[in-house]
């Protein structure tokens, strides 16, 4: 991919050019850790415009398959095929072109910490375009500091944030390049209930009337979020929810055919659907 060019040539449109179609395709995957089978004959897709929870068991998991989806863990068996493209097909040079494609938002955030807010977010933008379109980036960058209500910590540093404050500065980053695929590696993990809430209506709510024409978030990606847990933000946003018990697909469908209240973990539902 280019690197010594505008920002405008490299910066993707969201993801309208994979609407409707898959932007991750899980065959039969199959994962170990030890001796414990974390998952066994996995079988999902994540669309373009939809948003796909997948509820997991451990942290672990949480982790394990959206890395396998950007090729950085391997499975023992079967593939992972993300934006139409199967990882063990290339080399490492298009693994990484294929990876900048997708917005990735790290379990802790990921921010590298010798840096400010503001270059956190700008981070991707400056190396696609090899720092020489600072008037670009800067043009990209600065909608997102507003949009993620960044503004009055922008030239603070990841270690003086509280942990939600890191998870916006880490979600406006994973916008930055506009990428037609969003994966949200454990998002709640380390934050209450409310900044949950906030964080999935951030990242997902309707546009505010003062946004509208020029909200900075890339349009209707494919999303993955992985989580532990299940959260209230969850059912109001997500498209299909994908529960994980004992390595294997127990739920796969609209996460309204379900009766959420007081529920908090994958074993409440899975008690309730038995007793029903």
């Amino acid at each position: 991919m280019k690197r010594d060019t505008t920002l405008s040539e490299v910066i993707g449109d969201g993801g309208s050019a994979f609407e409707g179609r898959p932007v991750l395709t899980c065959r039969d995957l199959r994962a170990s850790h030890g001796d414990e089978i974390l998952f066994e004959g996995l079988n999902f897709e994540v669309i373009g415009g939809e948003i796909v929870a997948l509820i997991v068991e451990s942290e672990w998991c949480a982790r394990l398959v959206p890395r396998i989806a950007i090729g950085v863990e391997t499975q023992d068996e079967g593939e992972m095929e993300l934006l139409g493209t199967i990882h063990h097909d290339l080399s490492e040079r298009q693994r990484l072109a294929l990876r900048h494609m997708v917005g990735y938002l790290f379990h802790n955030s990921g921010l590298i910490h010798n840096l400010t807010v503001w270059y956190n977010v700008a981070l991707p933008a400056l190396y696609h375009t090899r720092f020489t379109d600072v008037q670009g980036v800067t043009e990209r960058i600065e909608p997102l500091i507003d949009r993620c209500r960044l503004r009055e910590i922008c030239q603070l540093r990841p270690a003086e944030l509280d942990e939600a404050s890191r998870k916006r500065v880490a979600l406006a980053r994973a916008w930055a390049m506009r990428p037609p695929f969003l994966i949200l590696e454990d998002p709640l993990m380390d934050i209450d209930s409310s900044s949950g809430s906030e964080l999935l209506d951030l990242a997902f709510g309707p546009t505010p009337p003062e946004w509208i024409g020029h909200d900075p978030r890339p349009a209707n990606p494919g999303v993955l979020i992985t989580s532990q847990g299940l959260h209230e933000g969850l059912f109001r946003y997500v498209d299909r929810l994908i529960i994980i018990d004992q390595g294997r697909v127990v739920f796969n469908e609209n996460p309204r055919e379900y009766d959420r209240r007081g529920m908090s973990h994958p074993t409440d539902i899975l008690e309730q659907k038995e007793a029903s």
